[in-house]
């Protein structure tokens, strides 16, 4: 990577005000070796009174040596040419959930370029077309159009608000995150032929991060009013040493948490952070997991029920020391109920008929 011509992000200071266009989503870096850069979609949508979802991501990297699903993406990033032009070498894939079965495209590399003009950027490669600017939003992934074809063309609001996290967990380690929660949204769906326009909602996500993968549990789910509830945890346990992308009942719930977060975002209020999270993960019926998270704010408490629906996987596999393995498991998911308990004791309970969701249970190590 010709690492000169962007920002370490480790000397970057967080703005005050993130600007839509020109903020998300740049390509930055850390110093430390091993960066994976990932632009990362998940729309939300219902179409004949069943609730569906996509996820779309690409990514790049600094290294080479690593296979997802068995797809050998040996090119490391090589990002080449100016903050304001620039290429580099990625990897793109992307999925569809029509309430019953996955449609899913295997993961491909191919060169993207990068063009930042006043206002905006533009990125493309063979399968991605991203477009932005203060006032519109294009994104496309498209490798077979009569096969699977997604092009959003609109947004609810422009622009939308955005946030933003840095963590460094050492001086030279960390994670850059930029976050659109919950943006309503529109455009062509094309699945076998059939061609029709959909409404949603958009949750995107820029990271870069240069530290191990470690295990993890992740959800996000937006309600049909545009409140949005997210949770997120890191891990170290049995599960670091899992071998293959089967679920295992047995390692459930035995883990060390290296961090809990839990966030609730009625519409039109500030976000819930709560403290005193915990996760329980459970088995029932199909044999895919149950989650449960509860936590604490002051007085108030919140619990939520949640179960996946189906799971697709994609296993990572590298030699650095020995053969990594890392499975990377996305579950389309729903609430089965949320009790919110408000600071004068009322408890208001509601089941998930209004919120479509996704939620995350990786396992294995990733050395960078």
């Amino acid at each position: 990577m010709e690492k000169h011509i962007f920002t370490p992000i480790d000397k970057w200071d967080n703005p005050e005000q993130l600007k839509y266009a020109e903020d998300f989503p740049p390509v930055r870096f850390f110093k430390g070796k091993g960066n994976f850069i990932w632009w990362w979609y998940m729309f939300f949508f219902k179409e004949d009174g069943v609730r569906k979802q996509i996820v779309a991501f690409w990514t790049t990297k600094s290294y080479g040596n690593i296979k997802v699903n068995g797809v050998d993406w040996r090119p490391p990033g090589d990002i080449k040419g100016t903050e304001k032009e620039f290429s580099y070498n990625g990897m793109s894939t992307w999925w569809y959930w029509d309430g019953k079965e996955f449609t899913e495209e295997e993961p491909a590399v191919s060169r993207f370029q990068n063009r930042m003009f006043d206002g905006g950027f533009e990125i493309r490669s063979d399968d991605v077309t991203n477009t932005i600017d203060r006032d519109s939003f294009e994104l496309k992934f498209s490798r077979d159009p009569k096969r699977f074809e997604f092009k959003i063309d609109k947004l609810a609001e422009m622009p939308p608000p955005i946030g933003y996290k840095k963590t460094m967990l050492t001086k030279r380690m960390g994670f850059d995150a930029h976050k659109i929660y919950n943006v309503g949204a529109s455009g062509e769906l094309t699945t076998d032929g059939n061609t029709r326009r959909v409404d949603g909602s958009l949750y995107m996500q820029h990271i870069t991060l240069n530290s191990p993968a470690f295990p993890w549990l992740w959800g996000v789910f937006h309600k049909d009013d545009g409140s949005y509830l997210t949770y997120f945890t890191s891990f170290f346990g049995r599960y670091a040493f899992r071998r293959s992308a089967d679920c295992k009942p047995k390692y459930d719930n035995r883990f060390r948490y290296m961090n809990k977060n839990f966030n609730y975002t009625p519409k039109g209020q500030e976000t819930k952070r709560f403290k005193h999270v915990k996760y329980k993960v459970i088995r029932e019926g199909t044999g895919l997991p149950e989650y449960e998270i509860t936590g604490e704010l002051g007085k108030e408490r919140l619990k939520a029920r949640v179960r996946a629906l189906g799971k697709t996987t994609y296993a990572f596999h590298r030699w650095k020391i020995w053969k990594n393995k890392f499975f990377y498991n996305e579950f389309p998911s729903e609430i089965i109920e949320i009790e919110y308990t408000d600071a004068e004791g009322n408890v208001h309970r509601e089941d998930g008929s209004e919120w479509t969701g996704n939620t995350e249970y990786s396992w294995g190590i990733l050395l960078n």
